[in-house]
């Protein structure tokens, strides 16, 4: 009888394994490549504020109660059309994969800021528009004025160029499409000739989404660009030592007065309610900051025991009744054993 329980349970566990690794094959999205060309080219006209002659963006050394013409060439490929371009002006923002946005229009001014690049530039300059005719090249001009108060460390932003004339296309299922043809020169400003370098990272919160994923809102507090940011993440069970989820990345790049969210546990982690460290480790050359953040997930955000895996992709909830089943399994076993041992001493 107790041979015949163990047999089922055997087979039970095999075919729990392979439903398992089923369900678990990956699937393959396959994404449409475009090919569309642009037709048009922009490349910066140099103020004499200009630095560097060939740097290839703004970089400038403005004076206090100033203005400075930053010019746009535009220059239209297609010789037998004239086009139509947008040209707008934004601030610098970190994106959350670690690269700087040089022209974002949307995101509110940084409490940390003094300044950002729009609060140089005119409602009627900020955004333009401009026809350049076939074949030919016209010049954009963003009045940049320098207020009377000086502005520490340094500014950025860009200039956006976006292509109109032709930029939407019918697709064959009756869906309109626009194509982006977009270019963008970044814009710098600074009052020194060598702006301050000195940096300062905050972890302003940790935020916890459904799954659950764990994200840390970094801050960039004072008006410094810089880049090659290491960010060496570990999180804890509080109070305790060992690391349940790392995560390292390398060349983040961080815009003056910004911040942005780092993922440091995605879905895919098996972290459960309860209560949790975060410790990271940022450098960039000299600069480090050591940053420590207590934080919670709830029983609604954090993994479920039926949910949770455990070894052989197995998940926990099985684990146990498996377990169980051993131990009544083991204990049978010894009861019948012992039964046998008293009737054999009865007979004797």
């Amino acid at each position: 009888m107790v041979k015949v329980k163990t047999n089922s349970i055997v087979k039970l566990c095999l075919s729990i394994v392979l439903c398992i690794c089923f369900l678990q094959i990956p699937h393959v999205n396959a994404d449409n490549v475009s090919n569309n060309v642009a037709e048009f080219t922009i490349s910066p006209v140099y103020p004499r504020e200009q630095k560097e002659d060939d740097a290839g963006y703004f970089d400038l050394n403005v004076k206090k109660s100033t203005t400075v013409p930053v010019k746009v060439k535009i220059s239209n490929l297609n010789k037998n059309q004239d086009i139509e371009y947008l040209i707008k002006v934004g601030n610098a923002t970190t994106n959350d994969n670690g690269t700087i946005n040089y022209t974002n229009f949307k995101n509110k001014k940084d409490t940390t800021a003094k300044y950002q690049l729009t609060d140089f530039i005119s409602k009627t300059d900020s955004k333009q528009k401009i026809t350049v005719k076939a074949g030919s090249s016209s010049e954009v001009t963003v009045n940049l004025k320098v207020p009377k108060q000086k502005f520490p460390g340094t500014i950025a932003g860009g200039v956006y160029v976006e292509r109109l004339t032709n930029s939407y296309t019918n697709e064959k299922n009756g869906m309109n499409t626009r194509n982006h043809f977009s270019m963008t020169l970044p814009v710098i400003l600074t009052e020194q000739a060598k702006a301050k370098r000195i940096a300062k990272m905050e972890l302003d919160k940790v935020m916890v989404k459904n799954g659950p994923e764990v994200i840390a809102k970094l801050h960039n507090v004072k008006p410094v660009m810089f880049g090659k940011l290491s960010i060496d993440s570990k999180i804890t069970k509080k109070n305790h030592v060992k690391t349940l989820i790392h995560k390292n990345v390398n060349n983040y790049q961080v815009a003056p007065n910004s911040s942005f969210n780092f993922l440091a546990s995605d879905s895919s982690n098996q972290l459960g309610a309860g209560k949790y460290t975060i410790d990271m480790h940022l450098q960039s050359g000299k600069r480090k900051w050591h940053l420590v953040k207590d934080f919670t997930i709830t029983a609604k955000q954090g993994v479920p025991l039926t949910k949770r895996t455990g070894w052989l992709g197995i998940s926990m909830v099985m684990w146990i009744v498996i377990l169980i089943l051993v131990i009544i399994i083991v204990g049978l076993v010894v009861v019948i054993v012992r039964q046998k041992q008293n009737l054999k001493t009865k007979n004797k």
